[in-house]
């Protein structure tokens, strides 16, 4: 199984930096337009700076425990690249400690390897070549809640541009880039607590998009109130003051190019070298077969139907189903656990044994509050970076998959009149007008005019 990174700021970085120069919205502005729009143009990604903030404190009578970190994050996506460069400050009872800390992020042959400094030492590790540091999934999470939220009259203005803002409250698990048990257990200093609490809540998010390029401008994430809740449940007396996120996108397509310095590359050797991380057992990638076209795949978008391996599924579908073609639920993105309210999502990940994924929408249709691993599928998106490990195919209908020429997408679904054309990724949609859950998405490559990323969604 894929591993998933585990440092925080990469991991906030990972979700929520994604930002491209785009032209601006022309139709009327809603939640649904905004998101919709916001959720395209980040694919457009090729480069961006922003800033993170997080502060948290909390204590009893005795004593108090502040955590405050003030990081700049510049990233590229090709070179898939990251830098992070910030203060760490920590306040407990008399102790006032504060340190910097660097992470670089860059890809060596096959490996994804990140360098941290932090406490005036480097390290180094490296995580599965298949991890897709340009994650989408949490602007399609956003995208899908767009009911979640209200559009402020009045514009804001944010790096003295005007803005417009999103207020709601969203579920937790959109946000697992910033709520992982890793942040938790930095800002709790070893109070036993559980991030998967955090994925069942809902958590007020303000969402403010530049007017002119319908690109985040700032995302900002109260998370007091639930962690006084799930804290307050176990420790008495104890109170949360803040607790809160806040990533601001400063410039796009203006960072150069990323390069671990060398001293940093030889400081990491010196010490403790490579961890244990890597998940390489020497064995290299899967050769990828091409799966013959079943004759129970449909041949229209609108069969809804995805042939996994050898088998076929028609969308809402089982869990099982995807089990059955040899996929299986990330539980440590998603754990089976995780409370899906009534008619309501959540997103995960299915894995192969390779290590290749697909994301899939968990829906509950059942009226009543249910368990992620009880949930239908009523989405299956896939792209090259999860398939990359080799050894899985994935059909949509009419054959189409990840490295199908545009013409032939086109001559098998017809034209559409919702497209997206920019300048790194084109986008065609098709739609059932009566349903918003109801269509499939075929983002092309315009560099070699071929498929890199499917999605589909049924949910009736």
């Amino acid at each position: 199984m894929k591993k998933k990174l585990r440092n925080v700021w990469l991991l906030g970085l990972v979700l929520l930096a994604a930002a491209l120069m785009a032209g601006g919205c022309g139709k009327k502005a809603t939640p649904e337009n905004l998101l919709t729009d916001m959720d395209k143009n980040s694919k457009e990604i090729k480069s961006v700076s922003s800033n993170m903030k997080l502060a948290a404190e909390l204590g009893d009578d005795n004593e108090t425990l502040a955590l405050n970190l003030d990081a700049d994050i510049t990233a590229t996506k090709k070179p898939m690249a990251s830098h992070i460069k910030g203060k760490v400050g920590i306040k407990f009872g008399s102790t006032d400690f504060g340190t910097d800390m660097e992470v670089y992020q860059v890809k060596e042959k096959d490996e994804i390897i990140s360098y941290t400094y932090i406490q005036d030492q480097w390290t180094k590790q490296t995580t599965d070549s298949g991890e897709n540091v340009l994650d989408e999934g949490m602007y399609e999470g956003f995208k899908k809640a767009y009911k979640s939220f209200e559009l402020k009259k009045d514009l804001v203005k944010v790096n003295d541009k005007k803005c417009y803002e999103l207020t709601g409250k969203v579920d937790g698990g959109l946000l697992s880039g910033i709520i992982d048990q890793d942040m938790l257990d930095s800002v709790t200093s070893g109070v036993d607590l559980d991030a998967d609490g955090m994925k069942d809540a809902k958590i007020p998010c303000i969402i403010d998009i530049y007017e002119d390029s319908i690109l985040p401008a700032r995302i900002h994430i109260d998370m007091k109130d639930v962690l006084a809740k799930m804290m307050g449940d176990e420790y008495e007396g104890l109170e949360v003051e803040e607790y809160y996120a806040e990533l601001t996108y400063n410039e796009y397509d203006k960072v150069d190019e990323i390069k671990v310095p060398k001293k940093a590359k030889e400081a990491a050797a010196a010490g403790s070298g490579l961890d244990g991380d890597s998940g390489d057992d020497g064995s290299g990638k899967a050769k990828t077969k091409p799966a013959k076209q079943s004759k129970e795949l449909g041949d229209k978008w609108d069969s809804y139907t995805v042939q996994i391996g050898e088998k076929v599924v028609t969308l809402p579908c089982s869990i099982s189903d995807l089990e059955e073609a040899g996929l299986a639920l990330d539980t440590e993105y998603t754990p089976g656990d995780t409370s899906v309210e009534a008619d309501g999502y959540v997103l995960a990940y299915f894995e192969d044994k390779n290590g290749n994924e697909i994301m899939a929408d968990l829906i509950n249709t059942s009226g009543e509050p249910k368990s992620a691993e009880g949930c239908l599928v009523g989405g299956i998106s896939v792209d090259d970076y999860g398939l990359e490990e080799g050894g899985l195919s994935i059909l949509f209908p009419g054959g189409i998959t990840v490295g199908t020429a545009k013409d032939d997408v086109l001559a098998k679904y017809g034209e559409t009149e919702d497209t997206y054309e920019g300048e790194s990724l084109h986008m065609f949609t098709w739609s059932d007008e009566s349903s918003y859950f109801s269509q499939c998405e075929i983002d092309i490559d315009p560099e070699t005019n071929k498929v890199c990323q499917m999605s589909m969604t049924k949910y009736e």
